[in-house]
């Protein structure tokens, strides 16, 4: 039997055959290929190393390499009983119809390494696992890696639309059911007092995890602002979004998506900017239909009934909007601008660069950036209270024209380096401005001179603690330090 084949008749035996209570619940078995599989986080680690992370694929039993299936990101619940098992049907549902399914277990839930952090760095999971499920030998020829989209229920719901604000050029759709934007930043609206203890307690979840809002404490609520999607919503017109609620919604209340879309469009620069964000509103008494095939008949997709725990009924109603058209291809892969100002809540990874502030969920910064072949600028503004956090910002300068770039900070030129590689600056502060210039390649003793100097540049910096020093100052300093070329030709140079 041909390698691959094997492989598949595994995975489908493993999917027939798992007894993993989170997924097999009451001995059930997979309805659709299914596995298993364990990723590392990117940006978090603990003792052992970088958190070791769960994720569960459903797929297809006859997905054959060039498919180019989607891929579906389906998102469990808020709560710390939430499980695999809560959105298992919602991902066999999307195997069904071609989608490849990924649920994504958020750190310290089934099984995932680490702590839970109510929407911090916890989303980050949900890229590093469709990227581990891009990479896989299985999958890699299977999927259309470009066509992304994302869905999700209460909580979940809550980390889709924090996800289409931290990688707004990555999901091509987002829909959240009954989702959470605001964790409790706003003193009136915010989750905290307005939903979380409906039903059931979560506020003491939300004290580990962020901490109690309504003391009033800056560094507390520093950390919800760090988390507020409502407040990020412009950073993404590029999605189709569409955000799905009944009007008497009590657990996640209709403002948490009103507030999504409404802040959005108050921050259009142009007619429309934000026509992707559709809020559709739910009545629970039945009354209210939309007869998307224009026969006349009310079927039972077209209701806009969407109760808190709707199960695949109100996925139904929800993917009747989108779905064809999603799984045509014909909802068009997210390009960002060459130039915008984004609100960064906690940080932001997009293709051309990222910023990432203090730790991740402790504060939020206005960042305004303009991309082109001949600079890439980015200048931050802390939105949070304390204005002290660092933040690191990576950028891949191959858009530059030229293979050397000149590195600027607040006017004054501080390095140069290659463009052929990302660019990393570690420590840009409240106000900063950072440029990446294009130059041409230098050449002869220039090469030297610009070479020498970048290194003494790094070398005094790691002295004093600053990743770079003054241009003018490093050339002086490489008087003093002895550089010499590195093994790989005009790669760089080694400081002694």
């Amino acid at each position: 039997m041909p390698p691959d084949l094997l492989r598949r008749s595994l995975r489908l035996a493993i999917g027939a055959l798992a007894t993993l209570p989170a997924i097999e619940a009451a001995g059930q078995r997979c309805s659709t290929g299914c596995e298993l599989y364990s990723y590392a986080s990117s940006v978090s680690a603990d003792a052992g190393g970088p958190l070791d992370l769960r994720a569960f694929a459903f797929y297809p039993r006859d997905l054959a390499p060039g498919a180019d299936a989607p891929i579906a990101v389906v998102m469990h619940g808020y709560s710390p009983r939430s499980t695999f098992g809560d959105t298992r049907q919602h991902a066999e549902r999307l195997a069904g119809e071609g989608f490849v399914a990924v649920l994504v277990a958020m750190r310290g839930r089934d099984g995932s390494d680490g702590q839970r952090d109510s929407g911090g760095l916890e989303i980050y999971d949900i890229y590093d696992a469709v990227e581990h499920l891009k990479a896989d030998d299985y999958f890699a020829p299977r999927v259309d890696r470009t066509n992304v989209h994302i869905t999700g229920f209460s909580g979940g719901g809550g980390n889709v639309m924090s996800a289409l604000t931290k990688f707004p050029d990555y999901f091509r759709l987002g829909s959240s059911y009954y989702g959470i934007s605001d964790y409790g930043f706003d003193p009136v609206t915010g989750w905290y007092v307005n939903g979380a203890d409906v039903g059931v307690m979560r506020t003491d979840q939300l004290d580990t995890d962020v901490g109690d809002p309504t003391t009033g404490d800056p560094g507390v609520l520093d950390r919800y602002l760090a988390r507020a999607s409502n407040l990020a919503s412009k950073n993404n017109p590029y999605s189709e979004i569409h955000l799905f609620v009944n009007s008497d919604e009590t657990i996640s209340p209709p403002v948490n998506h009103a507030s999504y879309r409404d802040n959005a469009v108050a921050a259009a620069s142009s007619p429309g900017e934000f026509d992707n964000i559709t809020v559709h509103v739910g009545q629970s008494d039945g009354s209210l239909w939309v007869d998307h095939n224009g026969d006349g008949v009310r079927d039972d997709d077209e209701l806009q009934n969407f109760p808190h725990s709707g199960g695949l009924e109100s996925q139904a109603r929800g993917e009747a909007w989108y779905l064809d058209r999603l799984r045509a291809g014909l909802i068009p892969e997210p390009v960002l601008a060459p130039a915008d100002e984004l609100f960064v809540a906690g940080w932001v990874r997009t293709k051309p660069f990222e910023l990432f502030i203090g730790d991740g969920q402790d504060a939020a910064a206005r960042l305004e950036y303009e991309l082109d072949d001949r600079a890439m600028a980015f200048q931050m503004l802390i939105e949070s209270s304390d204005k002290s956090p660092a933040a690191r910002l990576t950028v891949d300068p191959s858009l530059l024209a030229t293979p050397w770039m000149l590195v600027e900070l607040n006017g004054e030129a501080i390095a140069t380096a290659l463009a052929d590689e990302p660019f990393v600056y570690a420590s840009l502060r409240h106000g900063d401005t950072l440029r990446l210039v294009a130059i041409p390649e230098p050449s002869g003793a220039a090469a030297t001179s610009i070479a020498a100097a970048s290194c003494a540049a790094a070398t005094a910096g790691r002295r004093r603690g600053r990743p770079l020093v003054t241009l003018g100052r490093a050339l002086r300093l490489a008087r003093h330090t002895r550089c010499e070329p590195h093994a790989v030709a005009v790669r760089g140079w080694r400081c002694d």
